[in-house]
């Protein structure tokens, strides 16, 4: 689904629209902390499931209903929403939430107009590697990444129970911090088909206006 610094940007620029978020670094630690089973020992694409909070199809990365994903969220978000880490659990429900937008506009067309004769994991390294230059490319170009990266080195991680632990999510952390974006070549996303920089930005608007009225 997407990557981590399209995550940030959404999350970023709901600080705008939300006054009710009290630490913003949890908020930014949450919003890219369902992607942190990848630092888990022993990984399982199961465990990504799991942390999505989805169950909605044959697989991840095949969504057969969308709106039973959204609702698994919004259950997951009110029976957490009254918790002391309260905006780290409003960033990871926006971590979610944002995978579910981009499955519809992104991901899921990609799929469909290149699946014919292949597999899902060979479609997705097609689709990996735009996804993960357009990610880099939105480092490298936001001007808001110096301050994401602050306020991200500033949160702190939470565990979710019989999901993912805390140890993980800091691993996830520092990985972004010194090495995910470090050092990088200049990337130039104009010419993709599908995630490319127009793509991207107008993906991040809509989807950061959507979720504005989602999380209460």
């Amino acid at each position: 689904m997407a990557y981590s610094m399209i995550h940030l940007e959404v999350a970023y620029r709901l600080l705008n629209k939300w006054d009710w978020i009290k630490n913003p670094g949890d908020f930014l630690v949450g919003s890219v902390a369902p992607d942190a089973v990848h630092f888990c020992k022993n990984y399982q694409i199961q465990m990504k499931e799991k942390s999505h909070i989805w169950d909605c199809g044959p697989r991840w990365g095949i969504t057969e209903d969308s709106n039973k994903w959204e609702s698994n969220v919004m259950r997951f978000w009110e029976e957490n929403k009254d918790a002391d880490n309260r905006d780290f659990i409003a960033g990871y429900c926006v971590h979610n939430l944002t995978d579910i937008q981009n499955d519809i506009k992104i991901w899921r067309p990609f799929r469909q107009m290149n699946l014919e004769g292949t597999n899902v994991e060979e479609v997705y390294h097609i689709y990996g590697k735009e996804a993960y230059e357009s990610d880099q490319w939105l480092y490298q170009t936001s001007p808001h990444s110096k301050r994401i990266m602050e306020l991200l080195a500033s949160g702190s991680a939470y565990p979710i129970a019989d999901c993912i632990g805390k140890q993980e999510i800091e691993k996830k952390i520092q990985y972004m911090l010194t090495e995910e974006y470090v050092k990088k070549e200049i990337y130039d996303i104009s010419g993709f088909r599908y995630c490319n920089d127009k793509v991207i930005l107008g993906f991040i608007e809509e989807c950061t206006e959507w979720l504005a009225e989602r999380l209460k």
